[in-house]
């Protein structure tokens, strides 16, 4: 399998005018959005488990992830990766004074992919999409 590519043209918007600089940059040509229902049934393939049984255990896994986080733990999952949190004032303060609990929010969940991981996807094969 491959994963399909095209180049897209991009200006640098970091440098004045006279010293931007443009390129041509790969983007990848995501084909669909897999859902759990649909892993799960690829994973149960081959073994004794039924796809829901698979499903359930992803759900109660997300579901584990979410209360570490809630406790404010980061959350490792070997060879895999570690989700964190990040967070964000409601509105900008310029006073240690002006920032309470309350006006502290989730910004994002923070996914730092492993080593391990990253070696695995190291060598996938790149295609550029023809145009039609």
């Amino acid at each position: 399998m491959s994963i399909y590519y095209r180049l897209d043209e991009q200006t640098d918007n970091m440098h004045p005018e006279q010293n931007r600089k443009r390129g041509l940059y790969p983007r990848i040509i995501r084909k669909k959005t897999v859902t759990l229902r649909e892993l799960s049934q690829t994973a149960a393939e081959g073994t004794s488990f039924h796809a829901i049984e698979v499903e359930s255990v992803g759900r109660l896994l997300i579901e584990g992830i979410v209360e570490q986080l809630r406790d404010g733990n980061n959350v490792c999952l070997d060879d895999f990766g570690t989700f964190s949190l990040s967070a964000e004032t409601v509105r900008p303060a310029l006073n240690v004074h002006d920032i309470r609990a309350e006006s502290i929010r989730v910004k994002r969940i923070v996914f730092k992919t492993s080593q391990r991981l990253m070696q695995r996807l190291s060598g996938f094969r790149f295609v550029r999409k023809p145009k039609l």
